[in-house]
C-alpha cells in the first residue's frame, strides 16, 4: 500500500505576509478601519506601507523581488567609492524616519548616496565628507539627477571634516541622519590581508570586493586604531545628538568584524557603537539586520583547524532623541 506523501509548506515571501492593516476580517466595524487605513503617520506612511518597512530584517528574498541594486555597485561613481550603500537602503530609511519636507544628515557623506535618495523623496540633505574627490563625485552625482526631482530643495555637501558638524548645521534641525562610517583601519587591514595572506586564494579573486582605503589623510577615521576611532566617534555622536529634533532619529549602517592577527576573533562594532550612541544621550531605538548573502561568496576562514562563520550581514543601528 503506497503512503501517501506529505506536502511541504511553501513560506510566503516578504510580500505575501498579510500586514494587520489589510486584514479582511477586522475587528473592528468598516467604517473605523478604513478610517485607520487612511491616516497617515509622522512619517507620511499609510498603515500598510508602516507595517511592510517595519521588519527588521532586510532579506535577500526582499533583495531579489524589489532591490535589483543591492549587489556589486554598478555605476562609474559607486565604483570609484567601493564601499557604498545602495541607494535604495537610504530610500527605505528615509521613509521610516522622515516625511517630506523633513532635513537629512550624512556626517561621512562619500558619494553622495544618502543625499541622492533625499532628493528622490522630496527631503533636504545635508552631506559632510572630507575627501575632496569624493565630494566632487557627489556633486556631480546630484547635478546629473537634480533635474528629475523638485527644485526648491536644500541639499548641500560640504567638504571638510564632520568634526566640525556644529559648525554647519544648526541645532535641533536634522529628523534623521543615514551614515555609514569608516570602520576605523578594517579597509586597510584586510586590503593587506588579500595582499599576503590570501594572495593566490578565493578571497583575492573572486569576492568582487573593489574597497580600498580612502586616503592618508591622518584626520580620516579609516586610518585610526579601533580605540582611537571609537573615541572620536563618539564626539561625532555627541554633535550629531545637538543637530538631531526632538523625536528624530539618527540610522547607521555598520559591520562587526575580524581582528585575528591580534588574536581578537570578534569585534562587535555594532554593540561598541550602540553604547557609545547611549553614552551622549540617544535612545537605542531599534536594530536591523542586513542580509548580505546573495552577494557574498562562502570561504573558508580558519580551515582547517578553528572554524569561523563568514559575516554575510550589516546592522543598522538606529538610535532617537527623545
Amino acid at each position: 500500500m503506497l503512503k501517501k506523501s506529505k506536502s511541504r509548506k511553501v513560506q510566503p515571501t516578504a510580500h505575501q505576509i498579510p500586514v494587520i492593516a489589510e486584514t479582511t476580517e477586522p475587528y473592528l466595524p468598516n467604517s473605523e478601519l478604513e478610517r485607520i487605513k487612511q491616516k497617515v503617520g509622522f512619517n507620511g506612511l499609510a498603515p500598510a506601507e508602516w507595517a511592510l518597512l517595519s521588519k527588521n530584517v532586510i532579506s535577500e528574498d526582499e533583495f531579489n523581488q524589489v532591490w535589483n541594486d543591492l549587489s556589486s555597485p554598478r555605476n562609474q561613481y559607486q565604483l570609484e567609492h567601493g564601499a557604498v550603500y545602495p541607494v535604495k537602503l537610504a530610500e527605505r530609511l528615509i521613509k521610516m524616519y522622515s516625511k517630506e519636507g523633513d532635513f537629512v544628515l550624512d556626517p561621512f557623506l562619500g558619494i553622495g548616496s544618502t543625499l541622492i535618495a533625499a532628493q528622490a523623496l522630496k527631503r533636504h540633505g545635508i552631506g559632510i565628507e572630507l575627501n575632496t574627490k569624493f565630494t566632487k563625485i557627489a556633486e556631480k552625482w546630484l547635478e546629473e539627477t537634480r533635474g528629475l526631482f523638485s527644485n526648491n530643495l536644500h541639499i548641500k555637501v560640504i567638504n571638510d571634516d564632520c568634526r566640525n558638524l556644529l559648525t554647519h548645521v544648526q541645532k535641533d534641525k536634522i529628523q534623521v541622519t543615514i551614515t555609514s562610517p569608516p570602520y576605523a583601519d578594517f579597509i586597510r587591514k584586510s586590503v593587506q590581508d588579500r595582499i599576503t595572506t590570501h594572495k593566490k586564494s578565493v578571497i583575492k579573486f573572486e569576492n568582487n570586493s573593489t574597497v580600498k582605503p580612502y586616503s592618508d589623510d591622518s584626520r580620516d577615521f579609516g586610518n585610526l586604531s579601533y580605540k582611537d576611532f571609537l573615541r572620536e566617534l563618539k564626539l561625532i555622536l555627541s554633535a550629531n545628538y545637538e543637530v538631531t529634533k526632538h523625536g528624530g532619529y539618527s540610522a547607521w549602517v555598520v559591520k562587526d568584524y575580524r581582528d585575528t592577527k591580534n588574536k581578537i576573533p570578534y569585534v562587535p562594532f555594532h554593540s561598541d557603537l550602540a553604547q557609545i550612541g547611549q553614552e551622549v544621550g540617544f535612545k537605542y531605538h531599534d536594530l536591523i539586520i542586513w542580509d548580505q548573502t546573495g552577494q557574498r561568496r562562502l570561504v573558508l576562514l580558519g580551515y582547517p583547524t578553528v572554524i569561523y562563520t563568514n559575516q554575510n550581514c550589516s546592522f543598522i543601528v538606529v538610535f532617537r532623541k527623545s
